[in-house]
């Protein structure tokens, strides 16, 4: 799946804060983490809130990204039964 194609289906935005933010504050280098439930996927986008003012200087890894996007499903529980042991990401763009 290529970045175009994951953009439709981000549902949530959340920075290395843990503040959720609004799809409209996503910057361009926000990093899509995103699982397949049935025949669409869901997808977080995550960003750390400090490369505004450093550039990208402050990209979060895929294991950094992965853990806020699952943190915030968690949160959420849109896991159901894995409170604890998320499953892992099935995307990481």
């Amino acid at each position: 799946m290529t970045r175009d194609q994951a953009l439709p289906y981000v549902s949530f935005c959340v920075d290395d804060a843990l503040a959720e933010r609004s799809i409209d504050d996503m910057p361009s280098n926000a990093r899509l983490v995103g699982w397949q439930c049935g025949f669409e996927p869901l997808f977080v986008a995550v960003w750390s809130y400090l490369a505004d003012t450093q550039g990208n200087r402050n990209r979060l890894s895929d294991d950094e990204a992965e853990e806020l996007a699952a943190d915030l499903l968690q949160e959420r529980h849109w896991f159901g039964d894995n409170k604890r042991n998320p499953p892992a990401a099935d995307y990481i763009i």
